[in-house]
């Protein structure tokens, strides 16, 4: 089984490297490059470290922040994101990672990353509720998707969709519900685009729009190539390290995804919670 360490950890804003050289000193050998860090001119030290990588989303960091969205009714910023998802598919390719994962984008632009330590969800506006076009939305996204999978061929690169939820602001996203998913799985093959699981994600959109966990895994079962893993009370997406005794234990052990990544994604964790934490995978894991 793939396990991966997330570089979130660290607090935002800091060099990738030092989520590098933390992992690296721990002995963690195989990273999923996160979207928190600083920007960088050049990445050219990733060669240093003898890492599996996969890459997500927000990375590689462009020098002017933006919230990536490839389904936004705001072209300037389509546009950005699109040119963003193929310079992060160009670095998969330089640097030999396996997988890019990316949002499917949202309904709304958030104004940028929620900067509470307990809810990492981005920080959405309600005014911006009444004017969202969700056919619209939608036909941009698989607008987007239908470029991406293209670019990601020519390239050889793996990709995924990451699953989306949220309760309180679940009108902002796209992609939560099993419906949204059925009309996905009709359009393209597991070998053209897969899903990235969020547990913590599934978590929140099972509360929001009240549909069993395990019937949604069971629909996606075949599209599954990774799952983003993270802690959270149900309300907020709060990132935090996995417990013991969970929910979640079943659905990352089951024997139908032996071979999708597992990515451990906290924000704010020290490298020994890190370490803590894989043991107590290691632990559920032999317990199957």
């Amino acid at each position: 089984m793939d396990l991966y360490t997330s570089t979130t950890f660290i607090p935002d804003n800091k060099p990738l490297y030092e989520a590098l050289k933390l992992c690296q000193d721990a002995g963690i050998q195989s990273v999923e490059i996160g979207s928190n860090h600083c920007y960088e001119e050049h990445y050219d030290y990733l060669s240093d470290f003898n890492f599996q990588y996969l890459v997500h989303n927000y990375f590689p960091i462009p020098q002017i922040s933006f919230v990536l969205n490839i389904a936004s009714i705001d072209e300037q910023i389509r546009t950005l994101s699109l040119q963003h998802v193929k310079k992060a598919l160009d670095l998969c390719e330089k640097t030999g990672a396996k997988l890019y994962t990316f949002h499917p984008g949202f309904l709304t632009d958030p104004k940028g990353s929620n900067q509470s330590n307990t809810n990492y969800d981005f920080q959405w506006e309600q005014n911006r509720l009444s004017q969202i076009d969700g056919a619209k939305g939608k036909y941009l996204m698989y607008q987007a998707l239908d470029e991406v999978v293209k670019y990601a061929a020519s390239k050889k690169i793996k990709i995924a969709i990451e699953t989306e939820g949220s309760l309180k602001k679940k009108g902002h996203l796209l992609m939560q519900q099993p419906h949204e998913y059925e009309e996905f799985m009709t359009k393209f093959s597991v070998s053209e685009i897969g899903i990235n699981l969020n547990i913590g994600h599934l978590n929140l959109a099972t509360n929001a729009f009240d549909f069993d966990r395990i019937d949604f895994v069971d629909l996606l079962q075949d599209h599954i190539v990774a799952m983003e893993l993270s802690h959270n009370d149900g309300e907020e997406d709060q990132h935090q390290p996995l417990q013991s005794g969970e929910w979640y234990w079943d659905i990352i052990h089951d024997s139908r995804f032996e071979d999708a990544f597992k990515i451990l994604e906290f924000r704010n964790t020290t490298i020994s919670d890190i370490i803590a934490n894989l043991k107590i995978f290691e632990e559920h894991k032999n317990a199957f």
